[in-house]
């Protein structure tokens, strides 16, 4: 599955910055950079820059990768633009695979504190827009929709899937379950609690309470798995 990532809803129009005490020898071979050099995601693609120049790069990954799934994920801006992709699609028939609606709610290490609290449409009411523009335009069956953005409970899982979405991304409440405990301190390499750090020591104090989680959270979802319907693996 190949996703492209136009805007994150907590830094839409804002590339990513990974800092450079974050980027280790292990992270600068991955994704080949400089050690300790500040490593910025660009805020746009320089292989399109509009909605039909996106619609015919979809294309063009799906034929380099032989058929593998091809999507977008996006937060709401001005409602205009995306209209402009409907149209795009409409008038070439390239269509995404999937489309991930990324709400404001969104968290980030990597962002202004404005980005991250003040832009792009909540999730819900993008979710909503992008469903009902989908129908609309007649290509809502042709197209998954996934939903992210603030999302930790059965019951949120409940209520984007009733708003339209076909699946859900959540992060939050598995990084809550991982120790996080949101010190806002993700840029600077020094998590308290070692989730997000590549300081050796407390990464691996981090990993240790990650294997206790995990032996206490395992029979309870499989209990709510199981009150559910759902069959769990042996």
């Amino acid at each position: 599955m190949i996703e492209i990532k136009i805007s994150q809803g907590a830094k839409p129009g804002h590339g990513g910055l990974l800092p450079g005490p974050k980027v280790s020898p292990e992270i600068a071979e991955t994704r080949g950079v400089p050690v300790g050099v500040d490593c910025i995601s660009p805020a746009h693609h320089s292989a399109f820059g509009t909605p039909m120049e996106l619609v015919r790069f979809i294309a063009e990954l799906r034929r380099l990768s032989d058929g593998k799934p091809v999507g977008f994920k996006l937060s709401i801006g001005h409602p205009w633009e995306f209209f402009g992709i409907c149209k795009a699609m409409m008038e070439t028939g390239i269509m995404p695979i999937f489309i991930v609606v990324d709400g404001s709610e969104g968290g980030t290490g990597a962002a202004p504190l404005e980005f991250i609290d003040h832009i792009g449409m909540p999730m819900r009411d993008a979710l909503n827009f992008v469903h009902n523009a989908l129908v609309g335009t007649d290509l809502r069956q042709h197209i998954r929709l996934g939903a992210a953005g603030k999302i930790t409970s059965a019951f949120d899982i409940a209520r984007v899937m009733a708003l339209g979405a076909d699946w859900c991304n959540a992060v939050r409440g598995f990084m809550f379950a991982l120790g996080c405990i949101q010190a806002q301190a993700c840029h600077t390499d020094h998590c308290p609690t070692g989730v997000a750090t590549q300081d050796p020591a407390p990464a691996r104090a981090g990993r240790r309470r990650q294997s206790r989680t995990c032996r206490l959270v395992s029979p309870g979802y499989a209990q709510g798995v199981g009150g559910g319907g759902g069959r769990g693996r042996d």
